[in-house]
């Protein structure tokens, strides 16, 4: 039978606005930052909190069933004659509001473990269908593909999104306000089928995988198509071109799901690696089998927690190399899957890059990259209702080269005042790099209408942070702030973000301290039908000084006419002005060191790309101009070769040729990465990177294979060699790795 859907009352928080506003004018010493952000947050309390909706968004109710069907793609169960059906869709691109050229069905059900869809892709130009992709976690916006979300709380801004195209590869995604985890892995099921009537699609999504709210009936819910051949994407919830599908704002409604549930909960994962080690550099040779393990239990359908037991990240992808020619280290994304696992809930401001308070390299990485184990880890995470969240991690790292070891925590929660506002603080304790004893602290609040100026699009945030630091004491505080209008005809952000000289998060990330930093972004979009359909014109730039007012950096970008074709295919020149005051001199090179002074210089380019969807990809960028007191000529190609959805061959190349007063240099980074994709389930990926300033050429190749989400086994091998003089192998490392997950 079918679920009746209740509905929770709408509350406002006014007395708690005034206890903001009332201890904003308390405080002792405010800044006028400060004092503007409570009086903006007392302001936005008045809202309702999320559970109000427009009766204008669309509802279906979930069919409940005994039987289930057999997820292979053919759509030929019984059991989906009795599910519930959604074939109403609007066009959202080219022609907003338009009738879809292709009709589309899905279906939905449940057993009440697992939620089932069933979708029938209708084409008929099958010959056109673009689906040359299998592998997992693929970016699919630009292949024949479905897209579907659930905001498993009803709270407008968290939730769940997944795709799958018409070869049955699957991309799962964490969506946290304008935040997006796209390195998450769920455990789901998915095949899809292409037949001469167009091409259908099986999911299963057990509720094991998702946190939800077990007395809440209803999720939101929404769904899109992507049909390549005319380029179209149709909608079922909100359909409007200026919003994508996971604004969950603005998101249907999914009915009937009172009494889901998870079974016990209970996620068992040994783990069993064997690894040979031959590093001639450090004449270290040895053979290990390293057993591990995770387990994870749900507290609440809601709330995990998670154990990790003597952690090793062996089968992790590579990260892609960089060449440098800044004053400040690099930023790279978290890869690992303990880390990933609910990672947004940690997430700050949405802070990504220098500031953040917590990122989660840190842990079981060296400062120069270099993988130490772990010797345990717990963290619990999720929501203990539909309005807070929260997530407490502590890991116990292992020594490694002169570091003891070291137990590391960070604490995160969040309330969602308002059906478009949350508040939340953030706290981490510890050095993994066994420095003074250091904790930080930090409030942010977040702002996000999805119905501004009548269906527009507003958001914003405000932070701030300050680190505790044995030994210092002074100029250790941070805040900052942004505000963004992220519409399809007009985009536009404004950001401010101020850094204290002595400001040091631990276990956060920080390239440059003592800084004031203001930005901008702006860019008007004129959206057409046909061969060209947009044609965007911005201009954007940066501004920073030190706390002191002095002028220290400026970038200023102008993007004139930015064309794209149907097919994506972009034509964009580029200009871009620099300002760079040195109060010290930096290698920029080995052997050349830019001196102090003022620089001004600039730059000219255009990028050309061909579309995502074409088998064969080109990316080129040219570009060149002064550099500091001399000159930069930059070229980077790119080629793509997807012969079927079996292989893929690429090839990056960056080369710049540099000529400075103090000496001349040449930068080269060189990429070959060649993907099989035996079936959905079985990949074998292959990456060689090499760049002349490390004279190091690195491999990594890995196999692996799907035998079932949560079960994989992984056969990865890396091998440095150094190209200084010749060819000179260095380090050589072969790893088996199994996973094998127990859900009950």
């Amino acid at each position: 039978g079918l679920r009746a859907a209740v509905y929770a009352p709408c509350q406002f928080r006014g007395p708690l606005a005034a206890a903001i506003l009332l201890a904003a004018k308390q405080r002792a010493r405010v800044t006028y930052f400060q004092t503007t952000t409570c009086l903006l947050l007392a302001a936005f309390l008045a809202a309702p909190v999320a559970g109000e909706e427009s009766d204008a968004r669309p509802h279906v109710r979930v069919a409940w069933s005994e039987h289930v069907p057999v997820v292979d793609g053919l759509l030929d169960d019984a059991v989906w004659q009795e599910a519930a059906l959604i074939e109403d869709f609007v066009q959202v691109t080219p022609e907003e509001g338009a009738t879809p050229s292709e009709r589309t069905e899905v279906r939905i059900l449940t057993d009440g473990n697992t939620l089932y869809l069933g979708v029938r892709c209708y084409d008929s130009n099958v010959s056109e269908l673009i689906a040359n992709r299998m592998m997992r976690d693929n970016r699919l916006f630009y292949q024949d593909s479905i897209t579907f979300i659930f905001d498993t709380f009803r709270d407008g801004r968290n939730g769940y999104y997944f795709e799958i195209n018409a070869r049955g590869s699957r991309r799962d995604v964490l969506v946290e306000g304008n935040a997006f985890e796209g390195s998450w892995d769920a455990a789901w099921e998915a095949r899809s089928r292409i037949d001469a009537a167009g091409w259908s699609t099986e999911v299963a999504i057990p509720f094991q995988s998702l946190n939800f709210d077990p007395e809440s009936d209803s999720w939101g819910f929404n769904f899109s198509r992507s049909i390549r051949g005319p380029e179209e994407e149709v909608r079922w919830a909100d359909p409007v071109a200026h919003r994508y599908i996971a604004d969950l704002g603005e998101a249907g409604v999914l009915e009937g799901l009172r009494g889901i549930h998870q079974g016990l909960g209970l996620e068992i994962v040994p783990t069993f690696a064997i690894r040979r080690v031959d590093d001639r550099e450090k004449d270290r040779h040895y053979t290990r089998l390293e057993p591990s393990g995770d387990l994870f239990y749900k507290i609440l359908p809601s709330l995990t927690a998670a154990i990790t037991v003597n952690t090793d990240f062996g089968e992790t992808e590579v990260d892609a190399r960089e060449i440098n020619l800044t004053r400040f280290a690099l930023f790279y994304p978290e890869k690992r899957d303990f880390f990933l696992q609910d990672a947004l809930i940690f997430d700050f401001a949405h802070l990504k890059g220098n500031g953040e308070p917590f990122f989660s390299r840190r842990i079981g990485l060296t400062p120069d990259g270099e993988p130490f184990p772990l010797v345990a880890g717990a963290k619990i995470t999720g929501r203990v209702t539909d309005r807070y969240k929260l997530g407490v991690l502590n890991v116990q790292a292992d020594s490694y080269d002169d570091v003891s070891q070291q137990n590391l925590t960070v604490a995160r929660g969040a309330v969602n005042l308002s059906e478009r506002s949350t508040l939340g603080a953030l706290v981490t304790h510890g050095d993994p790099e066994g420095g003074p004893d250091n904790t930080l602290a930090g409030v942010d609040f977040l702002y996000k209408n999805s119905d501004f100026l009548d269906g527009l699009s507003l958001s914003g945030s405000a932070w701030v942070q300050k680190s505790f630091t044995e030994g210092v004491h002074g100029q250790d505080i941070a805040y900052g702030g942004i505000l963004e209008y992220p519409n399809d005809t007009v985009n536009w952000s404004f950001n401010f973000m101020q850094l204290g000289k002595n400001f040091d998060p631990a276990l956060g990330f920080v390239n440059r301290p003592d800084i004031r930093e203001y930005g901008g972004h702006w860019r008007y979009r004129i959206r057409r039908s046909g061969l060209l359909r947009t044609l965007d014109s911005q201009v954007g730039g940066t501004l920073i000084t030190d706390t002191d007012n002095v002028l220290q950096s400026i970038e200023f970008r102008v993007g004139p006419m930015r064309l794209a074709s149907y097919r994506q295919d972009i034509v964009e020149p580029i200009y871009r002005h620099y300002y760079e005051r040195l109060d010290e001199p930096f290698e920029i090179h080995p052997g050349v060191t830019v001196p102090v002074g003022k620089y001004h210089f600039e730059e000219a380019g255009i990028r050309i790309e061909s579309g995502h969807s074409r088998a064969f990809r080109l990316r080129l960028l040219v570009g060149g101009g002064r550099f500091y007191n001399g000159w930069r000529a930059t070229v980077i190609p790119l080629v793509t070769w997807r012969p079927s959805q079996h292989w893929l061959f690429e090839a990056s190349y960056q080369y710049n040729d540099i000529a400075l007063d103090e000496g001349d240099f040449h930068t080269h980074l060189a990429r070959l990465q060649v993907n099989i994709q035996f079936t959905a389930d079985i990949s074998w990926t292959t990456l060689a990177q090499w760049d002349n300033q490390s004279d190091d050429l690195g491999i990594n190749s890995r196999l692996r294979w799907s035998i079932e989400d949560g079960r994989e086994l992984f056969l990865v091998f890396n091998q440095d060699l150094d190209t200084e003089d010749g060819l000179r192998v260095t380090r050589t490392e072969p790893i088996l790795k199994l996973f094998w997950s127990f859900r009950f």
